[in-house]
């Protein structure tokens, strides 16, 4: 049962039911997380629910991802793999200004001079400013320096240096430089960096109503420290986002299958990004599907009072009477064998099912001229 037709689909009413109860403002509940073995139809349900939430009456933004769809896997190929891929799913491009924006900061189409530019504007900083002169640079330029991600010199510079790109203020942190720290050549490379850019006052420019595109190029870091740093940048600017969707459409559904086949990176994501900002009051609103033959563990997570765990089982007797005889309309057949040898797991009843279709039309095409 790979390929979901909502004809075919058969029981798990009641896990249909305590999904469409999670969408009920009243219900505290927040996370459903959903355990079973192979063929136990976890795919089709998840499917079912992103139906249920796309129904006219509804229309809730929702995101199905598949852990085992291989053309997903090939996009999710780290955190920001996985960030493009659940904004591009739900659809709403203009609210993910600032999420592109943060994503061009830290990635560049080709590494060219003003990336060169850019990471030696940062290695001057930290060569020539320690934390307090930083903070006292920081002053000079208007921006807080304890709202600079990081505790360490290195991590102060590169969010100073991504601050001042992001609001175009390059040019105004250069000429303080010049002027605090003259014997160093802070020049060599920002010309192509700064472009046409000029130095701007004490407050970010406005926001721009235009809608701003992502360059789809591969994250830029020269560590891993840097990476972790860029990966939360826009992880912060995706939900940031995704909260201005919530706030107009009341809430977002995440259904997230298959989570055993996802990448450390992904799970990683799953289990320090999302899940924690549940608790966070503009995305508590935020309703999220789990299911794998294993689901992680939240225990460590703050969110056991928002989560509900189940587990999915094999078809009954009525269960498989009304897949064969009503929705596949295969009438004559032993049930009771079908029943003990599939042992009620749906993957197996479909594939019994198609077999005894193919031979069924095949007979028929043969004696058809006799």
């Amino acid at each position: 049962m790979s390929s979901f037709d909502e004809y075919l689909f058969v029981d798990r009413l009641k896990k249909l039911k305590g999904f469409e109860k999670l969408l009920l403002p009243q219900t505290r509940q927040a996370v459903m997380a959903i355990e079973g073995p192979q063929d136990m139809g976890k795919t089709w349900l998840v499917s079912k629910m992103r139906q249920h939430c796309q129904q006219p009456e509804l229309n809730l933004p929702a995101v199905q991802i598949d852990f085992r769809n291989p053309r997903e896997m090939h996009e999710i190929q780290d955190v920001l793999g996985l960030v493009r891929l659940l904004r591009n799913k739900l659809g709403y491009d203009g609210y993910f200004n600032r999420l592109n924006e943060t994503i061009n900061s830290f990635s560049q189409a080709d590494l060219s001079a003003a990336t060169d530019g850019l990471q030696g504007l940062r290695r001057n900083l930290e060569a020539s400013f320690n934390l307090d002169e930083l903070r006292g640079l920081c002053f000079d330029l208007a921006v807080n320096f304890e709202n600079l991600a990081g505790d360490t010199l290195h991590m102060k510079t590169i969010e100073l240096v991504s601050y001042c790109q992001r609001r175009r203020l390059l040019a105004r942190l250069v000429t303080t430089c010049r002027e605090l720290r003259p014997e160093v050549d802070w020049q060599t490379g920002m010309d192509v960096t700064l472009g046409d850019e000029a130095a701007v006052g004490d407050t970010a420019v406005p926001p721009t109503t235009a809608f701003i595109t992502d360059n789809n190029a591969l994250l830029r870091a020269d560590s891993q420290q840097e990476r972790q740093h860029a990966e939360r940048q826009i992880s912060s600017a995706f939900f940031d986002g995704l909260a201005a969707i919530m706030q107009d459409k009341s809430l977002a559904v995440f259904l997230f299958d298959s989570v055993e086949a996802a990448p450390p990176e992904a799970q990683r994501w799953l289990l320090d990004e999302m899940l924690p900002r549940l608790n966070d009051e503009a995305l508590k609103d935020m309703v999220v599907i789990i299911t794998g033959r294993k689901t992680p563990d939240m225990s460590r997570l703050d969110i056991q009072h928002l989560l509900v765990e189940t587990k999915l089982e094999p078809f009954v007797e009525t269960d498989i009477r009304e897949y064969f005889e009503q929705r596949r309309k295969i009438t004559g057949l032993d049930l009771r064998t079908i029943i003990l040898t599939s042992g009620g797991i749906p993957g197996a009843l479909a594939m019994m099912a198609d077999h005894a279709l193919i031979t069924t039309e095949a007979d028929d095409d043969f004696f058809s001229d006799v």
